[in-house]
């Protein structure tokens, strides 16, 4: 049966990697695949879903998190035992829009409050952050980009001096990062960046109002990418 599989619905509107994450589950419960079934092949199963591989890869690495799938290398992809108590696990496996508006809402706190609790140290790793962020887009390492971009948010999220936030904000991060590595642009980060300094500029200055402003500007412009980035992959050849 599974040979005639198909996706109940093609995804068009969502971002690929959520809509992979999707079809990917429905294959498992609409096949009734048990723990340690095989899934196909990854080119077989691109073909199917109608995306590229390195969409399927993302989303077949964020399922593997979450104990969905069992990765094992040579010899393929299968079934694997989801670990349902664990907050990280479920998230891992959400919709993408989903997490992102729960982050958005977390970064607008931060805003509000590490203005008025950061240390001077922490303003000092942030701008390192951003010269550093700035230093990956001008060579086009989005890898690394991200990486920095994690961190500079981290720290500012520290900077708010409330552990709980810190550790939700981290949750999130590592649900949303395989799609901020798809739909990355060179270009749009360096807006982003851009957007970064006026936020530490903003923290430094004790202005909760302008890094209010500087956040949301920074949130409207990756809506925009991930916006941008629903259809940037098409079939794999």
């Amino acid at each position: 049966m599974i040979d005639q599989w198909r996706p109940s619905t093609p995804p068009q509107r969502r971002p690929l990697v959520d809509q992979v994450i999707a079809s990917v589950r429905e294959l498992i419960s609409g096949e009734g695949l048990e723990v340690g079934d095989r899934l196909p092949s990854e080119p077989d199963l691109a073909r199917r879903l109608g995306v590229g591989r390195s969409t399927l890869r993302e989303a077949i690495r964020v399922l593997g998190h979450a104990g969905v799938l069992d990765i094992k290398q040579g010899s393929g992809t299968y079934v694997g035992r989801p670990r349902e108590d664990d907050l990280a696990t479920r998230l891992a496996a959400a919709r993408v829009p989903e997490v992102f508006e729960v982050r958005a809402a977390l970064e607008t706190l931060v805003a509000r409050t590490a203005p008025l609790r950061r240390t001077d140290e922490q303003v000092a790793a942030l701008r390192t952050a951003v010269r550093d962020c700035r230093g990956h887009a001008e060579t086009g390492d989005v890898t690394a980009f991200i990486e920095a971009d994690s961190r500079f948010h981290r720290i500012a999220a520290e900077a708010s001096a409330n552990s709980v936030l810190v550790e939700l904000y981290e949750v999130l991060r590592r649900s949303l990062e395989p799609a901020l590595l798809v739909v990355a642009d060179v270009v749009e980060l360096r807006r982003a960046n851009d957007r970064h300094e006026v936020l530490v500029d903003a923290i430094e200055a004790g202005d909760p109002d302008a890094a209010v402003a500087a956040t949301q500007a920074h949130l409207a412009e990756t809506v925009t990418l991930f916006e941008a980035g629903r259809d940037a992959d098409g079939p794999s050849a």
